[in-house]
């Protein structure tokens, strides 16, 4: 068990963020997949200290960058504008998460079937996918943990095994990916390198894909930090707090951790007027 000192990261706020899909609660902490690897994170109770069931070479390989280690959180929230009073307090409030650097192939895919389904639904859908395509990885007590397919996995799978992992009309928006994958070296390594502006548009040219997915596989698949996905939540955070629309400009070149912060404090904030409605009504019952 690795002892690793940190700032500015909190499992469980990332754990809700929105980036991830294969996080579950697990012995105190987290049983992550990533890399076709399984792993256990736990915190201290102060969040500064993180605790990873993995050797010391597995974490300089694969964990320290996925989790982001070596950038400085605490700086791009200094950087945020003094007069920005709403995004100050939504980093105050999301100051623990972090951009993870995840496989770009997953992160196009598990955005692709992220489309009109909700968190929990995403989740099962990929899980669902994994134990259709991917390679046993690790065995649990309750049951064997799979790899995410790869491109070739996914192509081997017939088009009803891929329905019945509840894909719905993605089923074809995923094979499509893993053809055009599947011509690649290495999935997606040709894009890593293109600048933003190319790189959403190699991405938009994926079947089914559009801006909001784009914009989230270049922000938590290819760690672009300026890319902001619009989407229900940042819509009422720009109705409710920026009247002239939200000023991304400012916020290069992290608005995509901005747009982080802004979720998770709207989410707060949306939780307590549901939690004050339930101890109103509680009150005039």
């Amino acid at each position: 068990m690795l002892t690793i000192e940190t700032e500015n990261l909190s499992l469980p706020d990332i754990a809700v963020s929105g980036q991830c899909f294969r996080w579950q609660v697990a012995e105190g902490g987290y049983r992550i997949v990533a890399f076709g690897k399984a792993l256990h994170a736990a915190q201290s109770v102060d969040e500064s200290r993180l605790y990873l069931d993995c050797s010391e070479a597995d974490y300089q390989r694969y964990w320290r960058d996925y989790f982001d280690l070596k950038t400085d959180y605490g700086a791009i929230i200094r950087a945020i504008p003094e007069d920005d009073a709403y995004l100050r307090a939504a980093a105050a409030c999301g100051a623990g998460i972090r951009i993870l650097r995840q496989d770009p192939w997953e992160t196009l895919i598990t955005f692709l079937l992220s489309q009109r389904k909700n968190i929990p639904a995403i989740r099962q859908a990929v899980e669902k996918l994994c134990a259709a395509g991917g390679r046993i990885i690790a065995e649990e007590a309750a049951g064997p943990v799979y790899a995410f397919p790869a491109p070739g996995e996914i192509m081997s799978l017939s088009n009803e095994r891929l329905r019945a992992c509840g894909l719905g009309y993605r089923a074809p928006y995923v094979r499509r990916a893993a053809e055009v994958c599947c011509g690649l070296e290495t999935p997606l390594a040709g894009l890593a390198d293109l600048p933003d502006g190319a790189l959403y548009d190699a991405l938009c040219a994926f079947y089914g894909v559009g801006r909001k997915i784009a914009l989230c596989a270049m922000l938590f698949g290819f760690h672009r930090l300026n890319a902001f996905p619009m989407d229900v939540w940042m819509n009422r955070v720009a109705e409710r707090h920026y009247p002239g629309g939200i000023p991304i400009e400012r916020y290069a070149p992290w608005a995509g951790v901005m747009q982080q912060y802004m979720f998770a404090y709207e989410r707060e904030l949306a939780g307590k007027s549901e939690a004050a409605l339930c101890i109103s009504a509680a009150a005039d019952a």
